[in-house]
């Protein structure tokens, strides 16, 4: 039997949009940010209160075959996220590697 290695990945956003003056504002922006990360194959979650005017917390998840691919899905996801119109009051990253043996016969 062969092992299989996962890597998976996720990063944490807080984020602020000062300007927004309505929810609907940001919304607007956080649906924009989110198509762009899916746009790259990234799975995306608001996890924070979602009535917040100027702030959005958004959970980022990449998994992939090897270290390397993830870690270009997670710096991807980053510059994406730097590049929005949100300000970062956070961005945390976390990475784990799991694995499982392959069943005989398959």
């Amino acid at each position: 039997m062969d092992d299989v290695r996962i890597h998976i990945g996720t990063l944490v956003a807080d984020l602020q949009l000062p300007h927004a003056q309505q929810l609907k504002e940001r919304r607007q922006a956080l649906r924009s940010l989110i198509q762009r990360l899916h746009n790259r194959r990234l799975a995306v979650a608001q996890v924070g209160p979602p009535d917040l005017h100027q702030r959005a917390f958004l959970l980022v998840g990449a998994v992939a075959g090897s270290q390397g691919v993830l870690d270009e899905l997670l710096a991807a996801a980053e510059r994406v996220i730097v590049e929005s119109e949100f300000t970062i009051a956070d961005l945390r990253r976390d990475v784990r590697q799991d694995s499982f043996s392959s069943l005989q016969g398959m």
